[in-house]
């Protein structure tokens, strides 16, 4: 399993992907599509605790590990 940051996940993935990460921002977290862009650009910080959350969906959908600075 590869380590990358949640930019770096996002980065990587396609638009359909890009999509469906930011579905499951305001069905599981409960954020705004604005809010996750946020979160995913680096321009806010997540809230730690959401953090495990998106960590087990990066794992079990992406098979990567999440880093968080």
């Amino acid at each position: 399993m590869r380590e990358q940051t949640l930019k770096e996940l996002w980065v990587s993935l396609d638009p359909n992907e890009q999509a469906n990460m930011i579905r499951f921002f305001g069905a599981k977290l409960f954020v705004s599509p604005q809010t996750a862009i946020c979160y995913i650009r680096g321009y806010r910080s997540m809230p730690v605790k959401k953090r495990p959350v998106l960590t087990e969906y990066a794992a079990k959908t992406y098979s990567v590990k999440l880093k968080f600075s």
